[in-house]
């Protein structure tokens, strides 16, 4: 493998198209050296975003060397990058093979599915439970995201996607339970990734965002939960299809 691109060749689904339309990754830029945080820190981080949000798909080879080189810092901290991504099932580390972008794993995908059904349940209903709600910002996401399908703009449809719910989080008071649920849907991110073209062309999907809202407003606490809990399982019901066109992207 060169050692100046540590992601030479692998191709994902392009965020403006539908899913199986596919382009070359966009590159990884250069980091600065960190004054508090540990480089392999950084690197970790920088490779995990990669990983979540497909610039590095399943199967994409990785080198400690190209990337250490990419990124401009020394081989030690993309070690223990690497070791802590290997840890959680990210990549695959094989001795005198190389390292891999690993399959995604759909137990994780499950898993992730749970938490942040039941987190989200819960922040809903505490959310409701204030005597001073303000539904303004959620709504101008709610219809953010939905301009951005009509254009179809992947990158903006899922930033507004991923605000939108941790702006619930927020609304209940409880803002670092996002982190928590961001911090295990690793595995489920890179599958909605995978199926952005087809989330963006769903009117369901936008109603449901603004069937939260409407939930909120009218401290509706059992059509929340049952909303909440539709579509935050809804990219497991696109699973059969998205195996049948990436086989080799998902464990068997």
């Amino acid at each position: 493998m060169s050692t100046d691109r540590p992601f030479p060749g692998p191709r994902i689904p392009s965020r403006g198209r539908p899913a199986h339309a596919l382009e070359a990754a966009a590159p990884v830029t250069a980091i600065p050296t960190p004054t508090r945080t540990r480089i392999s820190d950084v690197v970790y981080e920088e490779l995990r975003e990669a990983i979540r949000s497909l610039r590095l798909p399943p199967g994409a080879p990785l080198s400690e060397p190209a990337v250490a080189a990419w990124l401009e810092v020394s081989r030690a901290p993309v070690r223990e990058a690497f070791t802590r991504l290997a840890d959680q099932k990210l990549i695959t580390i094989v001795p005198q093979v190389g390292s891999r972008v690993a399959a995604i794993s759909m137990s994780g995908v499950q898993d992730a599915v749970f938490i942040r059904n039941a987190l989200e349940k819960s922040a809903f209903e505490q959310a409701i439970a204030l005597e001073h709600l303000d539904t303004t910002e959620l709504q101008a996401l709610v219809d953010r995201n939905g301009a951005a399908a009509l254009r179809g703009d992947a990158e903006d449809f899922f930033a507004s996607d991923e605000q939108l719910h941790q702006l619930i989080f927020a609304l209940a008071g409880v803002p670092r339970m996002w982190q928590i649920v961001r911090s295990t849907k690793v595995q489920l991110d890179r599958l909605r990734q995978l199926n952005l073209g087809a989330a963006m062309a769903n009117a369901e999907v936008l109603a449901e965002h603004q069937g939260i809202v409407d939930a909120l407003d009218a401290q509706d606490a059992v059509a929340g939960a049952q909303i909440i809990h539709k579509h935050s399982h809804r990219v497991l019901t696109d699973t059969t299809k998205l195996r049948e066109e990436y086989p080799d992207f998902f464990l068997t």
